[in-house]
């Protein structure tokens, strides 16, 4: 899971593509409106909201904003009419219109207002005995707590939304192992990670459940990538690609080609994967204006290209070191913008990588500073969200110590 990268979920679980179910709600909603019946129309608008935000499209994302909006109408409208009608039916909308209020507030980074929503959401499904909607709360919090570094609060909130889901059908008990492999996958704990996408894999197949299929998929592709197991990602990616459709899933194919670009790059193929984010990632996410998945690739490419400085693939001269230097600077600068600072200390990291390249060329009085500087701040942020101790931080504190002694 990368940070920033929220599941989105509706109320029920989809069973179909998000381009067939977008398309089914859009009819649904065309024919509560011609009936002008308010209570029909309101989780119509919200569902919409919710599978159309989780294409991470501009354009979708300002339509769920007005769906979300005239949802909010429709429930303020109805409480006026009727103030003591049906009033567990209005406290379990105001709690799902809550919940998108908190997506839509993700995806404008504006993470407090969200976690507030979440909590009003939470402790009205709690005081309704809302359990599926209590579960939804609590896998949205505890993604909300991963991307915040914190996976003990994580964890609790989904091993709480597990113990709702264990006498519900099998396919909410795949969702809730989905969270918690990519939380054990954060962590680095791969073997845990594996089991638990392996046995959501298995409930998605028996239940005949594509979109559980698609994310267990996934996940199993990190585990390949972390494990280094190259030639098995590149199998599994080309499987779940498959399984997408131009244009709703765009930004999902874009991600799964940043992850085959990943494993072309340690596949030592640096020609291809410096194509495939060229042709295949890039288009996608300038396309549809997604700012995080651009910083995400102008990372992975600034990553090639020191590699082909590396290799040998290009001169080390002023422009290419340049050229490497500039992709990787854009994408650190967003990445703090975005508050996503375990990236910003990765590509601080590749960028003092670079600067290391030239310590044994012309240009090492040049770029000596900058990386002394890039290490230093990565170890700070490194040490700042908790993860002093991580696999990253020793990377960085003996390079660190490299520079030094090179000083």
């Amino acid at each position: 899971m990368r940070q920033g990268e929220f599941l989105i979920q509706n109320r029920q679980l989809p069973r179909q593509d998000r381009t067939s179910a977008i398309a089914d709600l859009e009819q649904s909603l065309q024919s509560s409106e011609s009936d002008k019946n308010s209570r029909s129309s309101f989780p119509i608008f919200l569902d919409l909201a919710v599978e159309l935000m989780a294409t991470k499209q501009q354009d979708a994302i300002y339509r769920a904003k007005s769906l979300a909006h005239q949802a909010k109408e429709l429930l303020e409208q109805d409480f006026t009419s009727s103030p003591a009608q049906d009033s567990l039916f209005d406290q379990e909308n105001l709690a799902y219109l809550l919940y998108v209020q908190a997506i839509l507030s993700v995806s404008t980074n504006e993470m407090s207002t969200a976690l507030d929503q979440l909590q009003g959401a939470y402790n009205i499904y709690t005081d309704i005995n809302h359990a599926e909607g209590q579960s939804l709360i609590d896998d949205t919090l505890g993604q909300y707590h991963l991307y915040h570094y914190n996976s003990q609060l994580a964890l609790s909130h989904f091993e709480r939304s597990l113990s709702l889901r264990l006498e519900r059908e099998e396919r909410e008990i795949a969702l809730s192992y989905l969270h918690l492999g990519c939380l054990y996958l954060f962590i680095n704990d791969l073997e845990q990670s594996a089991s638990l996408f392996n046995s959501a894999l298995e409930m998605a197949i028996a239940n005949d459940d594509e979109y559980l299929r698609r994310q267990a998929l996934k996940g199993l592709i990190k585990i390949a990538i972390a494990r280094h197991e190259w030639t098995e990602v590149i199998a599994m990616l080309k499987d779940t690609i498959g399984l997408l459709s131009e244009p709703t899933d765009a930004i999902e194919i874009g991600y799964l080609y940043c992850d085959l670009a990943e494993a072309l790059l340690g596949n030592n193929q640096v020609e291809e994967s410096l194509i495939c984010v060229r042709i295949q990632v890039l288009p996608r996410f300038r396309d549809f204006q997604h700012s995080q998945g651009v910083a995400i690739a102008k990372h992975l490419r600034g990553r090639i290209y020191v590699q082909r400085l590396a290799v040998g693939l290009d001169a080390l001269d002023e422009d290419a070191i340049e050229t490497a230097e500039d992709s990787l600077i854009d994408a650190s600068i967003a990445f703090e913008q975005f508050g996503m600072m375990l990236e910003y200390a990765r590509s601080l990291y590749d960028l003092a990588l670079l600067y290391q390249l030239c310590s044994n060329s012309q240009f090492q009085y040049q770029y000596q500073g900058k990386s002394l500087r890039s290490l230093e701040l990565a170890f700070s942020i490194l040490d700042q969200i908790g993860f002093g101790d991580s696999e990253l931080a020793t990377k960085v504190d003996t390079l660190l110590d490299q520079v030094m002694r090179k000083g």
